[in-house]
């Protein structure tokens, strides 16, 4: 009995049995191509240079069919044991249907021909994370910018030479942006070329407090859209707390270098619903007052923050934030994680205390 195409397929994405899967793909030729791709619905991660070079032969063997259903890819290489990958890409625009590429090498540089490669093949590409260098911005910004249907993009970028970004806006289907890297001239571009489409969600990873004019630049830019802002902190000289003590006065110094930069004007974020501001320069609870009070966020229901200096009750700091918070300005407010030491929760606790309901701790891994 011949079973309807709708069901057969039903039957095919719902069993997680590979053995069963791949007998499927046996049976008839409709049943080949919606049992394949549910084969390789997994990620196919490809680690160091070995599996590299293993997975270019696969893909080069005369037998090879699995071309087109491979959609989710990923490639990491190790820094310290970088691969080439200018005879990789070639083989790789093979790969028609791909739509989630990460490619992990910070020591790789492409050449043109194969950055040519790369621009003109994925057009199926909806989720791009490139870690590498790039001979200069340009290069980078014409690379991401070659892929119309994308909508997630991480870009942790470096460049050797130094020449203006072309033109080109992000493609107009973009809504994540994850930005790490040489960050001034990425936001400068973005400013000089707005999006088509609207940043829902916007990271930026590893600011120095140099960039911090720019980045807040770029937040106000897009504020009217985004429901998820995360900033990351520069953390190159941040200390493992399970082996280096910290230095509070150091900490506070670095508070005080926030606040000098982040005096902007008031922003509002209509339909921001998730804050996360972590890593160095968010040891002090001054900085995370400081932003709240500047910004209007009515529908925010998460706020995830880091301190790790000792809590001071007499410290203005913890009693504005504890009045920002228990106000009403944020009726939506769900949850306030707070990246803290073990023995300081019970006085944040304390602090918050009209905010038990919402508390999230987490420590930082290796610490109990």
């Amino acid at each position: 009995m011949d079973l309807p195409a709708e069901l057969a397929e039903l039957i095919i994405d719902q069993c997680h049995h590979i053995p069963t899967v791949a007998s499927c793909s046996l049976v008839c030729k409709a049943w080949h191509t919606r049992a394949r791709f549910r084969l390789f619905s997994a990620p196919v991660t490809v680690v160091g240079v070995r599996d590299l070079e293993a997975f270019m032969a696969t893909l080069q063997h005369p037998l090879c069919t699995i071309h087109a259903y491979i959609r989710l890819l990923a490639i990491r290489q190790s820094s310290a044991e970088p691969s080439s990958l200018n005879h990789v890409i070639p083989v790789l625009v093979r790969l028609s249907n791909l739509t989630h590429f990460e490619l992990v090498a910070e020591n790789v540089l492409l050449t043109a021909e194969c950055r040519a490669l790369f621009r003109s093949n994925f057009m199926s590409l909806r989720h791009l994370l490139l870690r590498m260098t790039f001979p200069t911005c340009a290069d980078a910004v014409d690379l991401v910018c070659s892929f119309p249907l994308l909508e997630s993009l991480h870009l942790q970028a470096r460049w050797i030479g130094s020449s203006p970004p072309p033109a080109l806006s992000l493609p107009v289907h973009l809504h994540s942006l994850d930005l790490d890297g040489f960050m001034d001239e990425c936001i400068r571009w973005l400013l000089l070329c707005p999006p088509k489409g609207t940043i829902s969600s916007l990271r930026l990873r590893e600011v120095v407090e140099k960039e911090l004019g720019v980045v807040f630049e770029y937040i106000r830019f897009v504020a009217a859209t985004l429901e998820d802002l995360k900033l990351s902190m520069d953390a190159r000289a941040e200390s493992e707390p399970s082996t280096v003590p910290w230095n509070n006065f150091q900490l506070l110094l670095i508070a005080g270098f926030f606040l000098q930069h982040v005096n902007f004007d008031p922003i509002h974020f209509p339909e921001l619903k998730t804050l996360e501001i972590t890593g160095r320069n968010s040891n002090d609870v001054a900085m995370i007052a400081h932003f709240l009070s500047r910004i209007q966020a009515s529908q925010i229901e998460q706020i995830s923050f880091t301190s790790l200096v000792s809590v001071n009750p007499a410290r203005l700091a913890w009693v504005h934030l504890s009045q920002l918070l228990s106000s009403h300005p944020y009726p939506r407010l769900r949850r306030i994680t707070i990246t803290t030491l073990p023995h300081l929760q019970p006085a944040i606790v304390h602090q918050l205390r009209r905010l038990p309901y919402v508390l999230d701790f987490v420590f930082p891994e290796g610490i109990r």
